[in-house]
């Protein structure tokens, strides 16, 4: 079964969701049955949301830092939405790098967008710039 992650803003329990609830809009939270947002398959997390769903999932977690200001970042985002339904073998986050900063230095993002791929909890790509599905994809393999 293909699934994805997402933590509940309401209870804040990490839920492992069937992908294809999450892309009819019909996916709840397992705790306190409130509904879980996608945009796509991708999750707007905070810090504490990304360092629960990297350390829950059991594939690979690929995450987009962005800010609303950001041009290139509003180009790549619909880009990004389409590849989180392309590929449903991976989980796909976005963080907003304004108000998560502390995350974002910690990381070392200097430029955005720029795109993370986690597997194992563990930074194995990074790529700066804006892409398309098919460039997403292929970060992917």
């Amino acid at each position: 079964m293909a699934h994805t992650y997402s933590v509940c803003k309401s209870c804040r329990a990490v839920n492992k969701v069937d992908s294809q609830k999450g892309l009819k809009g019909q996916a709840v939270c397992g705790k306190c049955k409130g509904p879980l947002s996608f945009h796509g398959l991708v999750s707007n997390v905070t810090t504490d949301e990304f360092t629960r769903i990297l350390k829950a999932s059991d594939r690979p977690v690929i995450v987009n830092f962005w800010a609303e200001w950001c041009g290139p970042c509003k180009m790549y985002g619909p880009e990004f939405e389409k590849a989180s339904t392309e590929n449903v073998d991976a989980v796909f986050l976005k963080v907003n790098t304004e108000t998560e900063q502390q995350l974002s230095s910690q990381l070392g993002i200097k430029g955005i967008p720029c795109t993370i791929i986690y597997k194992s909890g563990v930074e194995a790509k990074r790529q700066a710039g804006a892409m398309n599905s098919s460039q997403v994809k292929a970060l992917l393999t």
